[in-house]
């Protein structure tokens, strides 16, 4: 990942940036629904959460198309997946679908990136964009967030498999979390190179 020094721009209103707050919106929703603890919750939750990851797609792609790319999507972008994964995960912990404390570490990591990584680069001109790593972190807890739903879903229907189900849970959530933390170590070198220069 590259930091260039330059002007900091920012583009409130484009097409790309609509879809990323459609995320922030999402975020609650999707954990009161999970909060319910019911086979419909977690359904409805399902679904609007692959709606929600769907708009990462969209931010991305029409940022590109329509030349829209910004530094305030790139602020925002990263930062609407890190609300709407911690609220998510919290929730489903709160819910019993694993321990509660295993939204810790991704409540750490969104800390150290974005109140403290993303800001010190700002602070020498440099807007930190998702990278390679952090796209790859996004793609694990959908897929992560999806599994969880259907064992969720399954464990309603089949509760004599719930224990069966909390275990999956754990090395989904372990997996996830792992990868999660991970995926910041790049931004450290950033932020070095934006340093230097």
């Amino acid at each position: 990942m590259t930091a260039t020094v330059r002007p900091t721009t920012f583009r409130f209103w484009t097409l790309a940036n609509v879809f990323t707050f459609a995320r922030f919106a999402f975020a609650p929703v999707c954990a009161v629904l999970f909060l319910q603890q019911t086979w419909w919750g977690v359904w409805v939750a399902g679904w609007l959460g692959g709606l929600a990851m769907f708009t990462d797609f969209c931010d991305g792609y029409f940022a590109r198309r329509q030349q829209q790319v910004s530094d305030l999507g790139k602020i925002f972008d990263p930062l609407a997946d890190a609300v709407f994964f911690i609220m998510v995960w919290t929730a489903l912990g709160i819910a019993g679908a694993y321990p509660v404390w295993f939204a810790l570490p991704f409540i750490a990591r969104e800390l150290v990136q974005h109140v403290y990584l993303r800001p010190s680069a700002m602070a020498r001109g440099v807007v930190l964009g998702a990278n390679v790593w952090g796209k790859i972190k996004t793609v694990v807890q959908t897929l992560v967030l999806i599994a969880i739903c259907w064992i969720e879903f399954g464990i309603d229907y089949y509760p004599e498999y719930t224990r069966l189900g909390r275990y999956a849970n754990l090395g989904l959530i372990s997996l996830t979390a792992l990868v999660s933390v991970a995926s910041i170590a790049p931004y450290f070198g950033a932020l070095r190179r934006a340093q230097r220069a």
